[in-house]
């Protein structure tokens, strides 16, 4: 009896098949079949989504109609240390405002990871970064400035860093070049595997 007096009073308890989609707001992803997976139904608003994928567009195509939701809204969207030079007319096609995104270069992980942090920690829209890092201890302070902030940060990482353990609020792995989506963890709920983007 203790345990039901508890979820009513919205401890943050949940139950093992029950979803729990009390967390504020997230930001829309434009993929309404993923969306219905999301605590906030939508990214995670003051935390780190790893998305994991061996198909760079594919990630960066999975980002964009919420990029563009952000940069309507005028926050600013920082790309730290992009492996390749960001394509501009791609970005404007997907709706994205040019005047909102700001690129940051690096001279290496320690940098990258710094800066990062100050863009987080500063409330910044989202924040992507292509760091390779597994340092838990790294990763666990971007979690804790996004969340001190209120900045929204998206690291694109390898496929293979899927069996690493991570601090991170969100984690997906993106298969097909896109089209297909495994949720590895996310607050409030098991994983899912095989979400077929319908956007």
């Amino acid at each position: 009896m203790q345990v039901e007096s508890l979820l009513r009073q919205g401890s943050g308890l949940w139950r093992g098949g029950e979803f729990y989609l009390d967390a504020g707001p997230g930001i829309a992803t434009g993929f309404p079949a993923l969306d219905r997976h999301l605590a906030g139904h939508g990214w995670p608003r003051g935390a780190i989504t790893e998305i994991l994928s061996d198909h760079p567009g594919g990630a960066m195509a999975l980002l964009m109609p919420a990029l563009a939701t952000l940069s309507r809204e005028a926050k600013q969207i920082i790309l730290v240390a992009p492996p390749y030079i960001p394509y501009a007319p791609g970005f404007v096609m997907s709706g994205v405002d040019l005047t909102r995104l700001l690129l940051v270069n690096s001279r290496n992980e320690k940098e990258c990871l710094w800066v990062l942090e100050q863009v987080l920690g500063a409330g910044c829209g989202a924040a992507l970064s292509w760091l390779q890092v597994s340092h838990r201890t790294a990763l666990r302070r971007l979690q804790l400035a996004a969340e001190r902030g209120g900045g929204t940060g998206f690291l694109l990482r390898q496929s293979r860093l899927a069996r690493d353990s991570s601090p991170a609020a969100l984690r997906l792995r993106v298969t097909r070049a896109g089209n297909l989506v495994d949720i590895l963890k996310r607050r409030g709920g098991w994983p899912v595997e095989g979400i077929e983007l319908d956007a």
